[in-house]
């Protein structure tokens, strides 16, 4: 196991990382392993070191690499229509051939870039929205001769941080009132994911700030709690790419050490749970959804938390743990609604308890097992829910604007009329028939992209593996493959029925429970067959050698767009 749990590590920072730290890095892993060999080679006991935190500690190393860039322009002139233009002055005539401009808030903002010819204002680009850009730069090429230029807001407003004019890649110096604009000279130019919001980010990283600096919120169509779970990172590295992504890695990298201790639980060996945080660590989506400023890995972990604590209630019959449950349940509710499709895993649970006659405590048998999934989930759930819009009711202090907040987003799902070339059917996500593209640049014959996706040798054979639980929860009655059976089942069957648009992430809240379903087949193998004891390493050793394979286009690190399209490109719909 120790093994397993060195070497795709280092085999990362060889393949793709450079510089003295990571050569150190890969030398203290590579004699550990030479120790490790030692005593396997003399049959000595191994060195008990924590694993899971050695996972984590990897997984860690791979998200926080290339996260983003904590260098961003971080003060800003508010410009808005019906105020005076913004004046740059040359002193003197330059060529100019790019503009760059950094967009902190655009509020359906529509402006004009002039320059002066002749004495005479000439238009020379207009920017009217299509897309909300927020913090991001966006260049303009476009070749002027001039002494001076003006921005002209024709339509609402915009926050702008930094405006560069440069001429064959060297900057021109200027003068403006507008001081914000030119304050930041230290910065670099970068269009990419590294130093801006792309997809979703939009979002949830820009709500986030506005909740931060009291700004009316743009997007409401999601409970609050994620996007206040993003702020802490923001407060911690600015208003930067790292900033608005660090809470999501932060969670993920828990979100190991809750599949290790859950499966640990399960099937209370150190073995299985190694093998359950192993298949987290390397599991595709897992770090492309860590890598992106969503807030999906937070409602992840915490339907998973609320699941393991409804386990522990069943085996210790101790009815805080199922209160906590419910806690656990209203922060995934408050994190996104897709949480709530857990309910259907509960009362699964339930009524599997019934049917199979689990030996319940008397106080917990029959219609009052019910009751108190009530009280946990009904009552408790919701009070956590509605207790995470503390931040409306604060500036509001009406309850009707909550409740009027969460008919809006109910309006907004149900009446969702959208198509989406990424988009993709609830059956067809365990084949992996059509990523979720969130970013994707070439230049120069490299390609950086970012894909949701799940690791073939996770989803493929965890198809197989969900079938396995249905024999045995109807052949053996076997709690625990029950239990992971109908809490995937839960949280991922109820998407036959929407009818809105869908993306293979809607999956991740199930994918914990198909790691799980593995393990258990694997377990069952191991403990009857020895050529499956001595072969399952051989498994691992696929999955994380998938996960390193990949890692380019989950990621955004550039690699040439040859490797991709021939090693990586598997079927058509793969469009990395």
């Amino acid at each position: 196991m120790q093994i397993l749990t060195v070497l795709p590590l280092a085999a990362f920072l060889g393949i793709y990382t450079q510089g003295t730290i990571y050569t150190i890095v890969i030398v203290v892993l590579l004699l550990a392993l030479i120790v490790n060999s030692y005593l396997v080679i003399k049959n000595k006991p191994l060195k008990n070191y924590p694993l899971v935190f050695i996972l984590m500690g990897s997984f860690y190393i791979y998200a926080f690499y290339g996260l983003g860039s904590t260098h961003t322009p971080q003060t800003f002139h508010t410009l808005k229509d019906g105020q005076s233009v913004t004046l740059f002055d040359f002193d003197k005539s330059v060529q100019i051939d790019k503009i760059c401009y950094y967009v902190g808030i655009d509020k359906n903002v529509n402006f004009t870039l002039e320059y002066q010819a002749q004495k005479q204002w000439q238009k020379f680009y207009t920017y009217e929205k299509s897309y909300p850009y927020s913090f991001r730069w966006k260049c303009i090429n476009h070749r002027a001769k001039t002494e001076k230029m003006l921005l002209r807001i024709t339509k609402n407003e915009m926050m702008l941080g930094e405006i560069r004019f440069s001429y064959q890649n060297k900057d021109i110096p200027y003068k403006t009132k507008k001081i914000y604009l030119n304050d930041e000279a230290n910065l670099s130019v970068d269009t990419s994911y590294y130093s801006g919001m792309f997809f979703d980010e939009i979002y949830f990283g820009r709500t986030a700030y506005e909740i931060m600096h009291n700004i009316n919120v743009y997007e409401n169509t999601h409970p609050y709690l994620g996007k206040h779970l993003i702020i802490p990172g923001i407060k911690m590295f600015g208003m930067t790419p790292f900033g608005w992504r660090f809470m999501n890695v932060l969670f993920a990298g828990v979100l190991i050490f809750m599949a290790y201790y859950f499966a640990l639980h399960l099937f209370k060996k150190q073995e299985y749970a190694f093998i359950s945080a192993f298949l987290m660590t390397y599991s595709f989506m897992h770090l492309s959804q860590a890598r992106v400023g969503l807030i999906d890995t937070f409602g992840v972990l915490f339907v998973f938390i609320s699941y393991f604590y409804l386990y522990r209630f069943i085996v210790q019959q101790q009815l805080s743990r199922l209160l906590i449950s419910g806690v656990f349940f209203g922060l995934a509710a408050a994190v996104k609604w897709s949480a709530v499709f857990a309910a259907l895993g509960f009362v699964l649970i339930a009524l599997y308890l019934l049917w199979s006659k689990y030996p319940l405590q008397k106080r917990f048998s029959g219609y009052k097992l019910l009751l108190y999934g009530v009280l946990s989930y009904g009552v408790i759930g919701f009070l956590v829910y509605a207790f995470s819009f503390f931040d409306i009711y604060g500036h509001t202090h009406s309850i009707q604007s909550i409740i009027n907040y969460n008919t809006n987003m109910y309006h907004y799902h149900s009446t969702l009329q959208a198509t989406h070339p990424y988009s993709s059917p609830w059956w067809s996500w365990p084949l992996d028939m059509k990523p979720m593209g969130y970013y994707k640049e070439i230049k120069q014959g490299f390609l950086s992209s970012i894909n949701a996706l799940g690791n073939p040798a996770i989803f493929w054979v965890g198809i197989v593996a969900v079938f396995y639980l249905f024999v045995l929860t109807i052949l053996r009655k076997s709690l625990e493959a029950a239990f992971i059976l109908l809490a995937f089942l839960g949280l991922y069957l109820p998407y036959i029925f929407i009818g809105r648009l869908m993306f293979i992430y809607h999956f991740y809240y199930a994918v914990p429970f198909l790691l799980l379903a593995i393990v258990t087949m694997l377990k069952d193998g191991m403990e009857r067959f020895v050529f499956v004891r001595k072969m399952y390493g051989v498994y691992l050793c696929i999955v994380a050698g998938l996960f390193l394979a990949f890692y380019p286009v989950l990621s955004g690190y550039a690699v040439s767009q040859s490797y991709v399209t021939q090693w990586l490109k598997w079927f058509p719909t793969w469009w990395f």
